[in-house]
């Protein structure tokens, strides 16, 4: 659970700041939301789970990136297909009712779910290789049936 709820926040973070930027710049058409959407996923691929430099290889943050850039575009064209007019009311911005079109909305599911996602697959804590951990029981397994002083 834990996990899950660490997902969502990274990416409800990198995908909300990326909804902010597309809603601040008045981009709310498809072909930003794509773009947005892309670069969302290739972030929170990069940010959630393993960090970077955690890693073993080079190429597992790369291909979690890219894989992400596809999730979050395929997730847009979803987003967009499905939920063409969806609208945003903010009632607290001062000076009166702010509407959105779908591309920040996009932007922060795109973010919230791939976070879910690979926090969940790639965060756990890796196991040891067989050779230890094999040594490690033989050497538990030893200790007790040592007899005792």
């Amino acid at each position: 659970m834990q996990r899950v709820l660490f997902g969502l926040l990274k990416g409800l973070l990198i995908g909300g700041g990326a909804g902010y930027l597309l809603l601040h710049l008045g981009w709310t058409s498809s072909i930003p939301a794509y773009l947005a959407c892309a670069v969302v996923g290739a972030l929170v691929g990069l940010i959630c789970g393993r960090l970077p430099w955690k890693s073993e290889t080079i190429w597992t943050p790369v291909v979690k990136m890219i894989v992400g850039s596809l999730v979050g575009a395929g997730l847009c064209a979803l987003g967009l297909k499905f939920l063409p007019e969806a609208k945003l009311s903010l009632a607290a911005v001062p000076g009166g009712e702010l509407v959105t079109n779908t591309a920040p909305v996009l932007a922060v599911l795109v973010g919230a779910l791939y976070g879910i996602f690979v926090e969940v697959d790639d965060g756990g804590s890796r196991p040891e290789n067989d050779k230890s951990t094999k040594a490690l029981q033989r050497k538990k397994a030893a200790e007790r049936s040592l007899p005792e002083a």
